[in-house]
């Protein structure tokens, strides 16, 4: 089974329009892993392509008991103690002891592609091959309408979800439409404190927020969500506001980056998805300028 240059089918944001057509599953805060399984032979890829196993290992040996020849999609994700999804847990060091397999689709079985079937035959073939069982589990199907079914994963802390077509055949390496994909969003004010610049162009703004104490705290850096003329600004402001030598906040990033600091006056409403356990803010995005609002007022829970 050499066919390790496959990559996952992604995709896209967007609302459903007719429920009847689409199939709800939870959005799963994780990593996305293509299984590649012939019998004892497993290897698990990233997106990216990069093999997992190292990281992984129990997937691994659960996968090669299970003597299957597959391609599985799927999602690996860590849990608390409590049975809480986790992404932060994913990047420590040390063995990961709660973690998990959430299989949602099937691209291969037996050395014949599956790919161009629906989803709703392949999910068929998924459930006949791989019951859920120990580290190794079948992502559920939700009940009722997208709306109904956002609400309940926002409720329960997940991601969100993802509405696939029942019609949709499996498209590797693309982003299709025949997927959506809802997810919670959060608003933050933050402090513009600097720009990243890389050969010559602005990459990023970063941004920070005051602590309980009164200090600011570095939150990470924002990329996206910027037009051509936001950038101009963010450039001309960094001089306006006037630079400094180091970063205005107490927790500065590392200085492997260009970067360029200004005094903290500026404030930028920014969406992301959570803060993170170490004060970082994972998928920002940039939404708007407040002018009308001071900096010192831009505060965050420490």
């Amino acid at each position: 089974m050499k066919t390790l240059t496959l990559r996952p089918m992604l995709p896209v944001y967007g609302s459903v329009s007719k429920d009847a057509d689409f199939t709800h599953e939870l959005k799963w805060d994780g990593y996305r892993v293509l299984a590649h399984v012939d019998a004892d032979d497993v290897v698990l890829l990233s997106r990216n392509g990069h093999s997992l196993n190292d990281r992984f290992p129990r997937i691994v040996d659960s996968l090669k008991k299970r003597k299957l020849q597959s391609i599985l999609d799927g999602e690996v994700v860590a849990l608390t103690a409590e049975g809480k999804v986790d992404f932060s847990l994913l990047h420590r060091r040390s063995p990961i002891a709660h973690v998990c397999y959430i299989v949602f689709d099937v691209l291969q079985v037996q050395g014949q592609s599956l790919c161009p079937r629906p989803w709703m035959e392949r999910r068929q073939h998924l459930e006949d091959l791989l019951p859920s069982e120990g580290v190794l589990l079948l992502s559920p199907l939700l009940p009722g309408s997208a709306k109904d079914n956002l609400a309940f994963a926002i409720s329960q802390g997940f991601e969100g979800i993802v509405s696939k077509r029942r019609d949709s055949p499996y498209l590797p390496g693309t982003r299709s439409s025949t997927w959506l994909k809802q997810k919670r969003r959060r608003s933050l004010d933050c402090v513009f404190v600097g720009i990243k610049k890389t050969q010559g162009r602005l990459r990023s703004a970063a941004v920070g927020a005051y602590g309980d104490d009164g200090s600011l705290l570095y939150l990470g850096n924002v990329g996206s969500g910027f037009g051509e003329g936001e950038l101009n600004f963010l450039e001309e402001a960094v001089w306006t506001l006037g630079t400094l030598k180091h970063c205005p906040c107490v927790n500065p990033p590392t200085l492997k980056d260009h970067w360029i600091w200004c005094k903290p006056f500026l404030v930028l409403e920014i969406e992301y998805f959570e803060l993170t356990p170490s004060r970082r803010l994972r998928h920002p995005v940039f939404r708007r300028f407040r002018f009308d609002k001071e900096a010192r007022d831009c505060q965050v829970e420490v």
